[in-house]
């Protein structure tokens, strides 16, 4: 682990600053541990912290777009393991393989997506989903037959949320993976 988890007693005025945003983030009950056990935030939350002036902007943009979110959450599980997967961002794909088991995707199709493959089982609209993730990852502009059908599924405003979310994880699957962030303890 390239840059260790920071204790909430030892964090400055503007990281308790960031540490409150993320934290209020992870409300509820969490289907994974994001938390060490003396409350240090883990996964991609310490390079936050380390960095506020950079990550308060990048959780105001994430913000931005789950606060308006149109698209069903499986659609979004669907799209962020595929990002995640293909960044092969052991953290992004662990703790959202458990979000999307609890957006009732089955563990097969999780598997599948985990493992970089398009399950067979996926809606039309999670279809759209993992191909426009899998589209943009690879590079180059979307083909038109992929823009109309994300229209389509979702209309313009779910598109557009569609491309910022596979943004904002392809941003922290490259955090991760530059940090080396391991996966957590088991508990």
């Amino acid at each position: 682990m390239r840059v260790p988890p920071l204790p909430p007693a030892e964090l400055s005025a503007e990281q308790r600053l960031v540490d409150g945003l993320v934290r209020g983030l992870l409300t509820g009950p969490l289907p994974f541990r994001a938390t060490a056990g003396n409350g240090a935030l883990i996964g991609p939350f310490p390079m936050l912290l380390r960095f506020p002036e950079f990550s308060r902007p990048f959780l105001e943009w994430y913000l931005a777009v789950a606060s308006r979110s149109v698209l069903p959450s499986r659609v979004r599980e669907v799209a962020i393991l595929t990002t995640g997967s293909r960044y092969r961002a052991a953290y992004e794909v662990y703790s959202h393989s458990r979000m999307a088991v609890a957006a009732e995707l089955s563990d097969g199709v999780v598997a599948a997506l985990a493992a970089g493959e398009r399950p067979a089982e996926l809606t039309p609209e999670e279809q759209v989903a993992h191909d426009l993730a899998s589209c943009l990852y690879r590079g180059g502009a979307v083909p038109g037959v992929l823009y109309r059908a994300a229209i389509a599924a979702f209309g313009e405003t779910g598109m557009a949320e569609l491309v910022f979310l596979i943004a904002q994880y392809a941003s922290i699957s490259a955090i991760l993976n530059a940090y080396d962030v391991p996966l957590p303890e088991e508990d």
